[in-house]
């Protein structure tokens, strides 16, 4: 039984050993344009994923989770995903009143006078169109777990969550680390691990799961997520990854009142 189990475990390592020398082969034609960056997205109560006749249904994912809008999976509430940020910018989407059948209308460019041109009206932002101007947050994020699998994903904030994005902001900005010799300093955003969990809030109008970020510890992340993320900060620097406002059925599918913040 020894000398099977001896043969059987070489056998896999020499196909493990064909796989990689073949690495990436028949993906040659795949370029950036050709891909979609998930996104990371809150399960409300409302979400069709919750629904188990619904073609976006998540088996086992519950609400206050957090899912990537591409693959299906998911983190629980409490425990939440690990996160290294390598990249960070602010996006300008254009909404639809909800009187008016609501709805993402489309990315703004923020050079756009309209932008300059918004009046306020209660708690929205609204656009010389008479649209809703929603400014999203987006974290260029690399997922990661103790074995080192590793996704590339969007963090985009909107709404109540903005607050949580400016706190993370401001702790992102002032963090420092001592250098055995050299002292004091601010380490790239790309090789400082969070936590992205959520916590249930509420208003007068109902409650919600919104977004909640703890630091996680630098000396638990696997030498090969420090390399990748750093490669893709560069890479966005470079412009060879560009993220963008997500399409009109995902901005919705996880919330179909398009805020991120639904009252149940």
């Amino acid at each position: 039984m020894e000398a099977v189990a001896k043969k059987e475990s070489t056998a896999v390592a020499n196909i493990m050993d064909d796989l990689f020398e073949a690495a990436g082969q028949g993906r040659e034609a795949i370029g950036a344009e050709d891909m979609q960056i998930p996104f990371l997205r809150i399960l409300q109560p409302l979400s069709p994923q919750l629904l188990k006749t619904d073609p976006k249904f998540i088996k086992g994912a519950s609400a206050g989770d957090i899912f990537n809008t591409v693959t299906g999976e998911y983190w629980e509430a409490d425990t939440g995903v690990k996160v290294l940020v390598c990249a960070f910018q602010t996006k300008f989407l254009e909404f639809g009143l909800r009187e008016s059948g609501g709805g993402f209308m489309g990315e703004i460019d923020p050079n756009s006078p309209d932008i300059r041109q918004t009046t306020r009206n209660g708690p929205f932002e609204m656009l010389p169109s008479g649209n809703e101007l929603v400014r999203s947050a987006q974290y260029l994020v690399l997922a990661y777990n103790e074995d080192g699998m590793t996704s590339q994903l969007v963090c985009d904030m909107k709404k109540t969550q903005m607050k949580v994005s400016k706190q993370w902001n401001t702790r992102r900005a002032g963090l420092k680390v001592m250098h055995p010799t050299k002292g004091l300093f601010n380490p790239p955003t790309w090789a400082t691990p969070w936590t992205l969990s959520t916590v249930q809030e509420s208003n007068d109008k109902g409650s919600w799961f919104n977004f909640a970020v703890s630091q996680a510890e630098m000396t638990d992340v696997p030498m090969a997520v420090l390399q990748e993320a750093k490669q893709m900060y560069n890479d966005f620097q470079a412009g060879e990854i560009k993220t963008s406002a997500a399409t009109s059925d995902e901005m919705s599918s996880a919330n179909p009142s398009n805020t991120d913040d639904v009252p149940f």
